[in-house]
């Protein structure tokens, strides 16, 4: 049977406001997340702590949808705040050497930067490698592992211009040297496939913002069994340890040994609730559809660019395509070029000196045909 993509388009009201082509910033709240969101809202007013079994229901399913979509064990995953806040847990929480090295990109997004570079302090070095427009080949990598190589932090999706790593070649080479491999996957999870036990990475993290279709501040962790052994928790409080049953008096400290080790305390409840809903949305669609629409669509985007005489710098014929699609205009800036798209309700974003367009699968081919018109109409 067909995919009907007609039956979606009404769960996502922003269609009615403008051309939203920027889920590599920040997503508009689909109708079910928003609602999900209110729900838990308004029983906290009226009832105060009273559906709490509800709320912890919120968080099983977040975790048994978001282990699903990155194959993984549920027991595997902890729900977390950021991106940022997973990628320092992971890195405040090894028992680093003095000498130790971990391995970043040249380009890499900040918050797959700033944890790294804040273990100077501990002695660790920072090693880079070159990552041209985001792009990643594995033997740039390779020529850097060194005896002291610890950790390779990678993004899965460029950011700034929709490259995909190639993270099964990536896991090969830092299996063969027993070094960790971590995966910032916010800009591919909720449209790339992703199979976490095939790839072998030791830990993935994704906030829940973009293309997961959920709100901020409420996002995914998953980490083997291996890695969290080796992982100190850098925060600790009384839901991230082991405590005798209906007590809540502390004597000794045993961290737990799942996911929710790292979970110390009070969770993002509203954020919970919405990041179930987006997940059970996302799962309901399926992400073989929303990953064939969302390719058609990057594909259709780059032809009408390329049409216009726009320079495209993400993946092309032949290659794999994410959600990403980042041009420049050969004779107009990228913030005047966005400006005069947002003049006619479109919105994007500028990142590195390109205009970046990120359309989610609910896009329809004729919205892309609007903005085809839409550019010739402001000079672009």
């Amino acid at each position: 049977m067909s995919f009907d993509i007609g039956r979606w388009l009404p769960e996502f009201p922003i269609r009615e406001t403008c051309l939203y082509l920027d889920h590599a910033a920040v997503c508009p709240l689909p109708f079910p997340v928003a609602e999900a969101m209110r729900r838990r809202v308004t029983e906290q007013q009226q009832t105060g702590y009273a559906k709490d079994e509800e709320w912890r229901n919120a968080e099983l399913a977040c975790r048994h949808l978001g282990a699903e979509l990155i194959g993984c064990p549920p027991e595997d995953l902890s729900i977390i705040r950021s991106t940022s806040e997973g990628l320092s847990l992971i890195a405040e929480g090894i028992d680093w050497e003095k000498g130790d090295e971990v391995l970043v990109g040249d380009e890499e997004f900040a918050a797959n930067v700033a944890p790294w570079l804040n273990l100077r302090a501990r002695g660790v070095r920072v090693v880079r490698y070159p990552q041209p427009d985001g792009r990643i080949d594995p033997e740039d990598i390779a020529g850097r592992l060194s005896d002291r190589t610890r950790l390779v932090s990678v993004s899965w999706v460029a950011f700034h211009s929709g490259w995909i790593a190639p993270l099964p070649e990536i896991a090969e080479l830092c299996r063969e040297c027993d070094v960790l491999l971590v995966v910032d996957a916010i800009q591919g999870l909720g449209v790339l496939p992703m199979d976490l036990r095939s790839v072998g990475a030791d830990a993935l993290v994704a906030d829940g913002h973009k293309w997961l279709l959920g709100p901020e501040g409420a996002g995914l962790m998953a980490t083997s069994a291996e890695l969290r052994r080796r992982l100190r928790p850098a925060i600790t409080g009384w839901r991230n340890i082991r405590r005798e049953p209906g007590s809540f008096f502390l004597h000794d400290l045993e961290p737990l040994e799942t996911g929710r080790r790292f979970e110390p305390g009070a969770v993002n409840a509203v954020g919970i609730a919405g990041l179930a809903a987006a997940l059970d949305l996302l799962s309901s669609i399926g992400l073989d559809n929303i990953h064939a629409r969302v390719e058609t669509l990057a594909r259709l985007l780059t032809r009408i660019l390329l049409a216009h005489g726009w320079d495209v710098f993400s993946p092309g014929s032949g290659q794999p395509i994410a959600g990403i699609v980042a041009a420049r205009h050969p004779k107009v800036a990228p913030k005047e070029a966005a400006d005069r798209l947002a003049d006619r309700k479109v919105v994007c974003s500028v990142r590195q000196g390109s205009v970046r367009f990120s359309p989610h699968f609910y896009t329809t081919k004729g919205e892309l045909e609007a903005l085809d018109r839409i550019l010739e109409k402001v000079g672009l």
